[in-house]
């Protein structure tokens, strides 16, 4: 795995292909392996860069985690690598990332895709992220890890189990529970009102972390912005239904 020193973070990313940037954005407590399948039908068109989040996978977390931060050291991973206005497919905590990097560098974001996330979850966020606190202070991250990819992964494929529980058994309590905290209080309302770029939500027709009419409220917000269900898909689209994920996303993808 490749690795770049920004913004006085040591970030470990996966980049294949050629062509136009694609930015993949992972959720909470993955990391660029998430977009595995993605990647490799991808990068036969694209440059696709996706980049592990600071404390994720193999980046470091000097600075502390933020939405913001994250955003930041998206956009100087993209500059780094050219500065050419990428596409980008973000999940999960993904969303509030991605548009904080809309934020931050607009010229740096041609069109952007937002699965299974939301644009603010209120109180019931910040609730859900003190919940996860309480779990993990009383527990330990391998318990907390199975009972999460229990509750989030379909039920009919057992594949990718094992991956998600130890991507995020191998985090440290401190730095799951400080994302957490960032990702569940996030409030990009008022940053989704201006985009003005090309943006494609899509969501799991199953997803019970953030239902579709979270996505749909994004719908809302985003002037112009399409909306497609993938049947039978919970939180992590892209891994559960994978065909479903393809036929939602790529042909917006292709059109630009």
């Amino acid at each position: 795995m490749a690795r770049i020193e920004l913004n006085g973070e040591s970030l470990a990313y996966e980049r294949a292909g050629e062509g136009e940037p694609l930015l993949l954005v992972h959720s909470l407590g993955t990391a660029s392996w998430l977009w595995r399948a993605q990647i490799a039908r991808w990068s036969a068109r694209f440059d696709v860069i996706a980049v592990d989040a600071r404390g994720h996978g193999g980046s470091s977390r000097n600075g502390g985690f933020t939405v913001r931060n994250v955003a930041s050291d998206l956009a100087a991973v993209l500059q780094a690598f050219g500065g050419r206005p990428a596409q980008v497919v973000a999940i999960s905590m993904g969303g509030p990332i991605a548009a904080h990097l809309f934020d931050l560098a607009p010229h740096l974001v041609k069109s952007l895709v937002i699965a299974d996330s939301f644009a603010t979850q209120g109180e019931a966020g910040a609730a859900r992220a003190a919940m996860i606190a309480d779990v993990i202070g009383k527990g330990s991250m391998a318990d907390y890890a199975r009972a999460y990819a229990a509750d989030t992964l379909v039920e009919d494929d057992p594949t990718h189990v094992k991956e998600l529980v130890a991507s995020i058994a191998g985090m440290s309590a401190q730095a799951y529970v400080e994302a957490a905290r960032s990702v569940f209080t996030a409030d990009v309302v008022d940053i989704l009102k201006h985009v003005e770029v090309p943006t494609h939500v899509v969501v799991g027709s199953r997803d019970n972390r953030t239902p579709p009419r979270l996505s749909q409220e994004i719908v809302a917000l985003v002037p112009g912005a399409t909306y497609a269900e993938i049947e039978g898909a919970r939180h992590l689209a892209n891994l559960d239904r994978p065909d479903g994920f393809v036929e939602a996303v790529e042909p917006f993808l292709t059109a630009r």
